[in-house]
Parts: C-alpha cells; structure tokens; sequence
C-alpha cells in the first residue's frame, strides 16, 4: 500500500487545480537533471557522442531494444554537458510515457555515424533505479552490472615492469629499446595483476610509452596479463617470446608515421596503461583514451630491475546521477 501510494503521488496521470474563479486539468511534466564526474571533451568526428539510455520494462525483454535515447551530449569547454546545439543538455523524456516504467539508465558513445536507435557497444556508466521521496534516482557507474563490473577490482590492482629486449633472442642485449610486464628477466613473473576481462566486455586494456614531446607509441592491447598484447611492429622475429604484453622498438624508421625512433627510453619517457573502447575507430585507435590505471616515469636502471607504476584509477573513472520526476 505504500509503494502504490508514492506511486500514485508521483506518477498521477491529472492534476486538478483551481485558479480564481477558473478550473483546469495540468498535464504532468516528465523533468530530469544528469551530473557527470570524469567525462571528458571527445573530438565528435573521431571519437563520438556521448548519447543517455533509459530502459523501458516489458515483461522480461531487456535487450538492446528496451532502451530509449534520452538524448546525445558533449562536455562543453567549461566542463559542464551541452547537447548537440550547444545549449545546456536535459534528458529528453519525449520517449517514456510513464518514468516509473524505467528499469535503469546507461550512458554509451555513439561512433560517429553510428545513427542506430539502439545503444552502441562502447557504454560507460550504468545504474539501476532508487525511490529517494518524490525522484527516482540513478546512481552511475563503470561498475554497473551492464558495463563493467569487474572494473572494482581495478583500485588495488598492481602493475610492475622491466625494461628488456627478449626479440632480440638476448634479453639484455638492448634492453633500453623494450619495456615488458613482468617481475623477472625470463618474463615468466606476471607484472600486472589486473583481471581478465571476459570475451562479452566492451572494453580493453592497452598500454603506451608517451616521450617528453607527449608522442604516444603503442605497445599494444590486451585482455589478460598471462598473454601477449597485440602489436609486434617493430620487433625482431625469431627471438624469445614472453607471454607478457611488452614491446621492443628494434627496427629502424618503425612505427614511422611521424615519430622518431625510440633510441633510448632512458630519454624522458613514461610508460601508461588505460582502458580503451574496444570497439573504437579510425585515429581514435592512436592515441589513450582518458580512462587511465597506471602511469610512471620510466627510469633505467641495470638491467632487471624492476619498477613499480602508479595507480591512477580512483581519480580517472567518471561517476554520474541522473535524477527524474514528474510535476
């Protein structure tokens, strides 16, 4: 009785009012507000759009096609959401009939020319709804079932590496030009102790080297830290073969595209790892997404030694609120 009492209080489909000597009938108004934490500004022909979801509960139906747009948005230079005209965005609710109908919310990144009516694969932040007095109340999360739940583990994971160039077929032979996870120098010692994520998850890790000119070199992707990333550019065949994510930078002119050659990574050079889309595109795919877990300055020390990277995660996962009710 209770619930159907808040119910009623907030979803009435009238209400009647009087004003003077006049009688009406006031249609109630869906309204909402959305707070994100952490998004950052994407290049919309590159990167995408940010784009709202909510569900629409029918019977057991929660697929892809439960879900309506609430609208697409962009941070604006300031920091706050604007929507595609660049006007302060508030959730469409246009689509939903009835708010209490909706089951939870995502937020997702739409490619570019990705006009599909149904959620992209690249989503970002998930809740499910909360009654809190006369709202309903979307908690946001990289955490959430639908997204990436695995992501809680991501706060006391641990990454370690050594530099070393096992392509080579001698690891220590030019070891300033490789960089390799692990804990020893026959890279049998895992390095990092982030989880595997699972085949179904929109994500993927990835890691780089950035020089002092804030040049990114791709050391490659990967899903587990018991396998190899998948970047062997540049490297020498027929040399050892860790089952790490790792990277020598042994042939010349290579990875070219305008980058000079790494020769030395004792030359202010840093090393990154972050969480990627893994379904991003074109030159997207060249450069970090801002969903960083680890970074460190590399230092050169003999050969073996093996240093410890900060974990950044905490301060760079995004957070977010969405909050709806009607008048």
């Amino acid at each position: 009785m209770i619930k159907l009492s808040v119910a009623l209080t907030l979803f009435a489909s009238i209400v009647f009012y009087s004003c003077g000597d006049d009688s009406g009938i006031v249609t109630p108004q869906n309204k909402g507000s959305l707070y994100i934490a952490g998004f950052k500004h994407l290049d919309k022909n590159v990167e995408g759009t940010y784009e709202l979801w909510a569900s629409v509960e029918t019977g057991l139906d929660h697929g892809e096609n439960a879900y309506r747009s609430l609208g697409r948005f962009a941070v604006g230079t300031s920091g706050g959401l604007i929507d595609t005209s660049g006007g302060t965005f508030t959730p469409n609710l246009g689509k939903i009939a009835n708010i209490n109908d909706i089951g939870d919310v995502i937020i997702t990144i739409q490619p570019p020319g990705y006009n599909d009516t149904i959620p992209s694969n690249i989503k970002l932040l998930g809740g499910a709804k909360q009654l809190q007095g006369n709202e309903l109340v979307f908690d946001l999360s990289i955490q959430y079932t639908d997204i990436l739940p695995i992501s809680s583990q991501f706060f006391s994971a641990q990454a370690k590496y050594i530099l070393a160039s096992p392509t080579t077929g001698t690891a220590s032979s030019q070891y300033q030009k490789g960089i390799w996870f692990t804990q020893d120098t026959a890279g049998s010692t895992l390095g990092i102790t982030l989880p595997v994520l699972p085949d179904t998850a929109e994500w993927t890790y990835q890691a780089w080297v950035k020089d002092g000119a804030d040049n990114y070199y791709n050391i490659g992707r990967f899903d587990a830290p018991n396998a190899r990333d998948n970047n062997q550019l540049c490297e020498l065949t027929g040399g050892l073969v860790w089952s790490v994510p790792g990277h020598d930078w042994l042939t010349a002119n290579c990875p070219g595209g305008g980058l000079p050659d790494i020769q030395s990574l004792n030359n202010d050079y840093s090393v990154l790892i972050t969480l990627e889309p893994k379904y991003e595109q074109g030159t997207a795919l060249g450069k970090p997404f801002y969903l960083k877990i680890f970074e460190r300055s590399i230092s050169v020390n003999p050969f073996g030694t093996v240093q410890d990277m900060t974990n950044y995660f905490d301060s760079s996962q995004p957070l977010g609120q969405l909050r709806l009710s009607s008048n």
